[in-house]
């Protein structure tokens, strides 16, 4: 597993900060393609990357939510999972929204994690305000784990847009 080195790091950190000040803010929930985005960003880079099903845990004092691979959840037209871009020892999670827009958490529109380099059923985890978390955990052994494919013109159009941006901020 390779330590992205700290030139890929600004990269990542670039692509967080420029994320939804380039792609619509309706796209904030849908994490195939943001993820999707991303990792086509990182390509432009030649940053090492791949799309890492997951599920996106955030807990506090009072409360626990779960978006992605619930075996309960009802019937929907909607994908029954969650996932994340990898890079490295880093996630980016471009679809924290989940869990503002259906649950009402207040969280960051764009995470970047550090990823636990350990054998362990948790992928990352990032500390927020008032003792609240968002963890990461590789999804149930018995769920489909394949994203949808999503439409490559959108992917290339804001792809393109964040690598120009990139490209002008570390020069």
């Amino acid at each position: 597993m390779n330590i992205l080195t700290d030139a890929e790091n600004h990269i990542v950190d670039e692509l967080r900060l420029a994320f939804y000040e380039l792609v619509p803010a309706e796209l904030r929930t849908f994490c195939s393609l943001t993820s999707r985005i991303a990792q086509e960003v990182l390509n432009k880079f030649a940053i090492r990357n791949e799309l890492m099903p997951c599920q996106l845990w955030y807990s506090n004092q009072t409360q626990n939510y779960v978006v992605g691979f619930l075996a309960n959840q009802e019937p929907s037209t909607e994908w029954n999972g969650h996932v994340v871009c990898r890079a490295g020892n880093v996630i980016i999670d471009a679809a924290t929204q989940n869990l503002e827009v259906k649950l009402g958490v207040v969280v960051p529109w764009v995470v970047v994690a550090r990823r636990f380099m350990v054998t362990s059923q948790l992928i990352a985890r990032a500390k927020l305000p008032d003792n609240a978390m968002l963890e990461w955990f590789y999804p149930p052994a018995s769920a489909v784990v394949q994203p949808p494919e999503e439409p490559q013109s959108i992917i290339e159009q804001y792809a393109d847009l964040l690598g120009e941006r990139i490209s002008k901020k570390i020069a």
